[in-house]
């Protein structure tokens, strides 16, 4: 919030204008830029391969705590998202998701299982992944901020309608994967 002060002969007027800091729509403006160039490189890939280029590997968590999810507000606008993100080419899929929930909530978590395996074409891009979900626990850490997005515990009602690609799927996806009877 920035305010201002008119001043007059006989009476002054505040005004408070909110705008969004500068840093704030930078970072949300190359983040937007980052992702529309992971989406040219995709398909340039796949045309230059017939088809044939693999989908992204990426990984989510979902981490609950007395009713409420960690979710990040997305800076794309895309809505409310797990941490999560892709695996790199020398990491495991539990190394990765460790890795990215530290890095989006500063949390450290320990794994619990696979919860739900989510593929093809992300909602509302154009992007394919297979996302691998685990179920996670807060195990240290503190909350903070990051380049994806501001985080918060959420109860699912409050966000159901704001949540982003397919992980409202895999929120709802009770049991571990390979824990069905």
């Amino acid at each position: 919030m920035h305010s201002g002060c008119f001043a007059g002969t006989h009476s002054r007027i505040y005004v408070q204008v909110a705008t969004e800091p500068k840093s704030g729509l930078f970072l949300k403006y190359l983040f937007l830029i980052m992702r529309l160039g992971l989406l040219i490189l995709q398909r340039v890939f796949y045309v230059l391969t017939a088809g044939e280029w693999p989908p992204f590997a990426s990984v989510a968590v979902v981490v609950e705590r007395e009713g409420r999810f960690l979710m990040i507000n997305r800076r794309d606008g895309r809505g409310y998202g797990l941490p999560g993100g892709y695996i790199k080419l020398h990491e495991t899929a539990e190394d990765a998701a460790i890795r990215e929930v530290k890095e989006e909530t500063g949390y450290d978590v320990q794994l619990k299982g696979v919860r739900d395996i989510l593929s093809g074409k992300r909602k509302s891009t154009r992007v394919r992944a297979v996302d691998v979900v685990f179920n996670g626990e807060v195990v240290g850490g503190e909350m903070q901020d990051s380049l994806e997005g501001k985080c918060y515990w959420v109860q699912l009602d409050e966000v159901r309608d704001q949540i982003a690609f397919d992980y409202l799927k895999a929120i709802e996806a009770k049991n571990s994967v390979g824990a069905h009877s």
